[in-house]
């Protein structure tokens, strides 16, 4: 009877402890990898959120390629020249420019985390913040295309509501290159490009704090030499 009871007293404190450790050590490696898929998860949905807004940008700027910066949409009497000048209602208008020229003249950088600007004209920023109330990326409207584009570009990429914004090194931004060979007409010189210009875009959008990045190479418009 002894003997028998001694086979069934159960586990020793030194079984108990070594048992309870086994599974503890299990139970942190099982936390560690949903962590870590948590933020595989968030890291490949900011990805593929950059990618669709890349994207719109370049369609954007390819869609709208033939309109004129500053120069109202509706405007009808609208002439382009040989020479690249653009008339308006029969007025020259020196300041006014496709969308590609004035890309390439213009570097668009949205501000850094927590930076500010004062909003209400095209290419200014607001705050980061969110009052919790969502608003309409096209608030405020500007009487042409491009303008109205790059308004809407700086709600989209200035505001922490579409992508997260980690880190200083989050930079968001968009130029416009004009190749060709002839000095004077293209500040970047290609002996191969034997026309007035062919504009390339890059887009640049950094992610987690600058660790991931996303780049896009496109061709926005080209000029025929006539």
């Amino acid at each position: 009877m002894i003997k028998k009871i001694k086979n069934i007293l159960g586990l020793t404190i030194l079984e108990a402890v070594m048992s309870t450790a086994i599974v503890g050590i299990g139970f942190i490696a099982i936390l560690q990898m949903v962590n870590y898929s948590v933020q595989s998860i968030d890291t490949s949905g900011e990805r593929t959120k950059a990618n669709y807004l890349v994207s719109m940008m370049a369609e954007d700027i390819i869609g709208h390629k033939d309109a004129i910066y500053g120069v109202n949409s509706m405007t009808e009497d609208v002439v382009i020249g040989i020479d690249g000048t653009i008339t308006v209602n029969g007025v020259e208008k020196p300041d006014a420019r496709k969308f590609s020229d004035h890309l390439a003249g213009a570097e668009f950088t949205a501000p850094p985390c927590g930076a500010a600007t004062p909003a209400g004209t095209a290419g200014d920023a607001t705050a980061p913040t969110d009052s919790g109330t969502p608003k309409s990326i096209y608030e405020t409207e500007f009487i042409d295309a491009p303008s109205n584009k790059e308004e809407k570009w700086m709600k989209i990429f200035s505001e922490n509501r579409y992508l997260k914004c980690k880190g200083d090194r989050d930079v968001k931004r968009m130029k416009v290159y004009k190749i060709c060979k002839w000095p004077g007409v293209c500040p970047f010189f290609d002996e191969n490009v034997t026309d007035d210009g062919m504009y390339i875009g890059r887009i640049q959008v950094n992610l987690n704090n600058g660790r991931k990045r996303k780049f896009l190479y496109f061709q926005t418009d080209y000029k025929i030499r006539k």
